[in-house]
């Protein structure tokens, strides 16, 4: 990073405020979307998913070498429809903030002040303005996933728009009796139930994904730990069963794995919530009392187009891109310094069919 990249040339050069982008993008928190959406590019606002009923392939019909092939029905489609959502935020420094950044700049190379000072003042918005709309996917992705819907609401979208719920449509089962209760509940039964109906509709589920929260409830109940006591091998790892044992999610795993019952993946990815007075709050957005199923960790694409200012900058603005969002810094007439953000995104699920939600706190 060049000392050259000051307060000024951030406001007045794209290409310095781009290149201290490129030098810092690598220490933002990181977000999960990417492993399990495609990032797909669209020139269009709108996004479409494609929801087939029948997502696995049947087998070919044996026919006779003369014989014409035979007309089979294609697959019934059902499609959700909706417009990329707009999300971003501002963050505003106070003409003090300014005026110490310009002491901070006047004075790199003396009282141990050099451009990675700078840098660090300028850091926590930068940071929140790029990877801020990346949690708003993760939010929304985890919501679906765990629960079959994404929302919009007073809660955890104060400053924007609001809609109830986006139902993906993906299908959910009871437990025959509550994981929290820890007695009679019977949890190994419950995941080999639900794997074995969708091994029987031609889906074999290899990954399911709960809370720490349901992971703990699991492990607590009297089957699993009866289970569990007993020694068992994967390959050339044994576990020695112990039944009071204080449980881990490596051994666990191997545990399901040795009686052919998919991986656990712990989700637990909280997402800090502004509210309109300033306060935070963290949410888990995926929720405690639900085990979701999938055949992999592929679940669709996550749309995403350009911001119009990409293309017809606005006079006095300075840009970059930092994680596909559109980076902006400008002063107002008073003096106050402001960073802003916009992403054009959405998520989008499209094996819909390959997923199933079973509800581990209620049975009807």
């Amino acid at each position: 990073m060049s000392v050259q990249t000051t307060l000024v040339g951030l406001l007045d050069e794209s290409k310095k405020f781009q290149l201290l982008i490129d030098d810092i993008t690598e220490f933002f928190a990181p977000v999960i979307w990417p492993n399990y959406l495609q990032d797909k590019f669209t020139l269009d606002l709108t996004w479409q998913s494609v929801l087939g009923v029948m997502q696995n392939s049947p087998a070919a019909s044996v026919i006779d070498f003369s014989s014409g092939k035979p007309l089979r029905t294609r697959p019934t489609i059902a499609e959700l429809n909706g417009e990329l959502m707009t999300l971003g935020n501002k963050y505003q420094m106070s003409k003090r903030e300014v005026r110490e950044l310009i002491n901070l700049q006047n004075n790199i190379g003396t009282k141990g002040i050099d451009a990675s000072t700078i840098i660090d003042f300028l850091f926590p918005d930068l940071e929140r303005a790029a990877v801020g709309p990346h949690k708003t996917i993760d939010r929304l992705f985890l919501e679906a996933i765990s629960t079959g819907a994404m929302t919009l609401t007073a809660s955890n979208n104060p400053d924007g728009t609001i809609w109830t719920s986006l139902d993906w449509g993906i299908d959910s089962n009871f437990v025959s009796t509550v994981w929290g209760t820890s007695g009679s509940a019977t949890p190994l039964k419950d995941i080999k139930t639900r794997v074995d109906a969708a091994l029987a509709k031609g889906v074999k589920y290899n990954l399911i994904k709960m809370s720490r929260t349901t992971f703990n409830q699991m492990t607590a109940t009297t089957e699993f730990r009866a289970s569990y006591s007993m020694d068992f091998s994967v390959g050339a790892k044994t576990v020695k069963g112990v039944q009071n044992r204080f449980l881990g999610l490596a051994d666990v795993n191997v545990f399901l794995d040795s009686v052919d019952l998919p991986s656990i993946e712990i989700m637990e990815q909280p997402i800090l919530i502004e509210a309109k007075d300033g306060s935070t709050s963290v949410v888990k957005p995926f929720a405690d009392g639900r085990v979701s199923f999938s055949v992999d960790n592929n679940y669709g694409e996550m749309f995403r187009t350009f911001a119009n200012e990409e293309e017809y900058p606005v006079s006095g603005k300075t840009y970059a891109i930092a994680n596909n969002v559109l980076i902006s810094k400008y002063r107002d007439n008073d003096g106050n310094d402001f960073t802003e953000a916009e992403f054009n995104a959405f998520p989008v699920i499209n094996k819909v069919k390959q997923i199933e939600i079973l509800v581990t706190d209620a049975t009807s």
